[in-house]
């Protein structure tokens, strides 16, 4: 937006940034550790307003109104359906941690109006996780997605099931609302007698990382994630960005926007690195055997 003022903080004066999410999730420590290593302490030159929807992504919108008057500096809004809300605010700038970035909100290059951040391109690794799950499975033929509707799983569920068509594997959706929906979908995971599980990428995944783990190793499934955290808390296999680094990297973004960097300065980036981690245990006490090609591929492997 031409007329959007440059953010620059002087010096001993406090930053008001407003952090926005479906759900709390772990990754708040990576943003707020990035921060203090650029000189940004919460309590004292910083104030960070955490604004959550409770799992319930219809609050999102009357939240991002309430936000857009709470006279913050900058938003860091986590999560497709977070950034699509804040979309909503035009005279604040934005940092976006999301799929959609970069088909929601302008080009990777070149960045919409008061929007910046990093695209975590899910929707473009998504296969992969299907194919990492049939690679360890081969004989599978069922395999269900459990997905919360967003912008984000819609892409990453479109992906798989075109992947799905390739292989010849037949894939069950599952949407659920919030984290209640997920007992049920693990029942129906047994009661159609699926192979395994995909879960799509959700902050409402991450942040239940101990339930999921829980019920994975409840109804003996095997299943592939997003994100290493739910793999060391009992699920098979993930692969994804590694989002320890992803958001250490919307701290320096933060950081420079606090200190009159531009917007049109800073294009959307995308992850360098993106890992698989795997658990051995789960693996041996679900009776399979890890080929040779995923092990040597693992960036984390945990006994």
């Amino acid at each position: 937006m031409a007329g959007l003022p440059r953010v620059a903080r002087a010096q001993g004066k406090r930053a008001r940034i407003g952090w926005f999410a479906i759900s709390p999730h772990p990754y708040v420590e990576d943003f707020r550790s990035g921060m203090r290593d650029l000189g940004w302490t919460e309590g004292d030159n910083l104030q960070i307003d955490y604004v959550y929807a409770d799992g319930n992504s219809g609050r999102l919108p009357e939240l991002a109104a309430v936000l857009s008057r709470g006279g913050c500096d900058l938003i860091v809004a986590s999560g497709s359906a977070a950034v699509d809300a804040a979309l909503a605010i035009q005279s604040i700038p934005i940092v976006g941690v999301s799929s959609t970035l970069g088909f929601l909100g302008g080009s990777l290059g070149r960045p919409a109006d008061n929007l910046t951040g990093i695209a975590l391109l899910f929707d473009e690794i998504a296969p992969k996780w299907l194919e990492l799950l049939i690679e360890i499975l081969p004989r599978a033929l069922r395999i269900g997605i459990i997905y919360e509707p967003s912008p984000s799983a819609n892409f990453q569920l479109a992906a798989i099931r075109a992947m799905a068509g390739r292989l010849g594997k037949t894939l069950l959706a599952m949407p659920i609302r919030g984290v209640e929906g997920i007992s049920d979908a693990m029942e129906r995971s047994q009661a159609e007698r699926l192979d395994g599980l995909i879960f799509a990428s959700s902050l409402v995944f991450t942040a239940n990382t101990a339930r999921i783990g829980e019920l994975v190793q409840q109804y003996k499934m095997p299943a592939v994630f997003e994100a290493r955290e739910l793999v060391e808390q009992g699920g098979l296999i993930s692969y994804g960005p590694n989002l320890n680094e992803a958001f250490r990297r919307v701290a320096a973004l933060t950081d420079r926007i606090l200190k009159g960097t531009k917007l049109a300065e800073l294009p959307i980036e995308r992850p360098t690195r993106f890992d698989i981690a795997l658990n051995l245990k789960s693996a041996r006490a679900l009776g399979l055997e890890i080929p040779t090609s995923v092990l040597q591929r693992a960036d984390q492997v945990i006994e």
